[in-house]
């Protein structure tokens, strides 16, 4: 017997002394010896499958699938992770040690897309545009995308070289970078909008959340800030305190702000409001959408339950079950749902999942047809908000105050493939029209509201994507001239002058965020009811 068939053969055995050793399997195993026939029977299959199966295959991935089988059939959202998907996962939300850059590579050169703000890259001087060339003296052209992390990546304060290579610099300089502690930006955009109109967009709960949005909220307030668009959409969550701590910035002390049950006596959890980091009342419109879930939702949630903010946008997905962590030896992790979420108001934030596939589950949530009849499900129960006692929706995820009738203008298809071209046409040929350029940077409010690339543009730019082999036909340019324009116009902001100006441009098209600003007097009759009112 070989080591590798002895070490199948015990695979059982170890299964059982883990659950045992956990304490998960003393009911279990209490019942008789069915459990472990059936490890056992477990056990011999994969010996089998191992030994004598037509094409070999490896015993690691047959335990993982087997894994994943077992937690596919529990709900929809407890998930076994594998080492090198829990290291990408933890990224999102707790960071990494690092340069502090986005990149792409363009012309076979890494490419600096953003450089965070006072990380590693900032302190030292990089910009967005820059390109990386060499790394620690080794060059770093043709490089690929998989390998760039590993080479800049590394243990806090530890340093890299990195030679750049920068637009009108006659040769490359040399940086020297110690590498720190990295959180990935979870509140990209804050800025005024209009006179007076503060906005606010997080993207993912994670664990400097709050403390951006603090940060975000002092700086708007040094502008004159007075009322306020907090934009959720697309938010699929992230760590619960985070978004507990977030609401904290809007609501007075002693609010409860959301709470967990499970089958537990320990899942059981309140979490309220405090008085240290709440800001100045100012009229609040909260937009969702039917991919804001999770953490998106408890803060949507608890805003909406307390009369403290209007929501707007779409009917949020409903995903209220809370994932506990369990990390293991090998670097895998399990997220397993141990409770549910609630709002002030007891609304369980967990739309159903009982006899529906996987599919059905996520279609239900993204279809419109299917959305609509969730909506109105007559059996929906029906809460009231917690200071005007409003009538809310129960029944699963956030129901808006507001629906808005607008949708974000959608790019055609030949201008989807022109932008997710993996050439990036669009970067590198507004790279080397500015060049050619420069009246073109000049006051950005300005070229946001006045510039418009004009015909002849467009015509280089069909010769420039024709040359690089983009197929694309003369009728399809003409016929999406319009949609080729705006991200042209996007682009060319984003050189010169990074990403935020691109998003602006971008918000230009955003329909429903320009129907929201409609209802801001709305939301500050709520806030003066609710808050303001000589009786409260």
């Amino acid at each position: 017997m070989t080591k590798q068939h002895r070490r199948l053969m015990f695979v059982g055995m170890f299964l059982v002394l883990f659950l045992v050793l956990t304490g998960a399997s003393t009911r279990l195993i209490d019942s008789g010896k069915s459990l472990y026939d059936r490890i056992r029977l477990f056990s011999a299959i994969l010996d089998k499958i191992n030994t004598e199966y037509v094409e070999e295959k490896d015993a690691q991935e047959l335990i993982d699938n087997a894994i994943n089988g077992m937690v596919s059939n529990l709900d929809p959202h407890t998930t076994y992770l594998p080492p090198s998907y829990f290291e990408r996962w933890n990224q999102d939300y707790e960071g990494y040690s690092g340069i502090g850059i986005t990149f792409d590579i363009i012309r076979d050169k890494i490419t600096i897309m953003s450089v965070i703000n006072k990380g590693p890259s900032d302190q030292v001087g990089l910009m967005t545009g820059d390109r990386i060339v060499a790394i620690d003296g080794e060059s770093a052209v043709g490089i690929k995308r998989d390998a760039v992390p590993l080479k800049l990546m590394g243990p806090k304060g530890t340093k890299v070289e990195v030679t750049i290579e920068r637009s009108g610099w006659p040769i490359p300089k040399n940086y020297v970078i110690t590498r720190d502690e990295i959180h990935v930006q979870s509140v990209p955009y804050i800025f005024m909008i209009q006179s007076g109109v503060g906005y606010i967009r997080i993207i993912r709960f994670s664990a400097t959340t709050a403390q951006e949005v603090q940060e975000g909220l002092q700086k708007l307030e040094s502008q004159g800030l007075k009322k306020l668009i907090l934009d959720l959409r697309g938010n699929g969550g992230g760590y619960l305190e985070a978004a507990v701590e977030t609401a904290d910035h809007f609501l007075n002390g002693g609010k409860r702000i959301v709470y967990t049950k499970g089958r537990v006596r320990q899942s059981f959890r309140e979490f309220f409001s405090t008085n240290g980091t709440t800001y100045p009342l100012l009229p609040v419109i909260v937009l969702i959408d039917r991919a804001s879930a999770s953490a998106s939702e408890v803060l949507a949630g608890a805003l909406q339950d307390w009369d403290r903010a209007l929501i707007v946008g779409e009917t949020s997905f409903g995903k209220g079950l809370v994932q506990s962590q369990y990390r293991f030896g090998d670097g895998s992790a399990l997220l397993m749902t141990t409770a549910r979420y609630y709002t002030p108001t007891g609304r369980l934030i967990q739309r159903s999942y009982d006899d529906k596939s996987f599919e059905e589950y996520y279609t239900e949530a993204l279809s419109d047809s299917l959305r609509r009849l969730w909506e109105k499900d007559a059996s929906r129960p029906t809460y009231k908000t917690q200071i005007l006692r409003r009538k809310v929706l129960g029944g699963g995820g956030i129901t808006p105050d507001i629906f808005l009738t607008a949708s974000t203008s959608n790019l055609s298809e030949v201008a989807r493939e022109i932008f997710f071209s993996p050439q990036r046409l669009l970067f590198t040929f507004a790279e080397d029209y500015v060049k050619s350029h420069p009246e073109l940077k000049t006051d950005f409010n300005d070229f946001l509201k006045n510039y418009k690339p004009n015909a002849n543009i467009l015509r280089q730019f069909h010769g420039y994507i024709r040359e690089l082999k983009h197929e694309i036909t003369e009728k399809e340019f003409v016929q999406n001239r319009e949609d080729i324009r705006f991200l042209l116009k996007r682009t060319i902001a984003e050189v010169l002058w990074g990403d935020e100006a691109q998003y602006k441009v971008y918000m230009l098209r955003d329909q429903e965020l320009l129907e929201s600003l409609a209802y801001l007097l709305q939301a500050e009759e709520l806030l003066t009811r609710a808050y303001r009112s000589p009786k409260r």
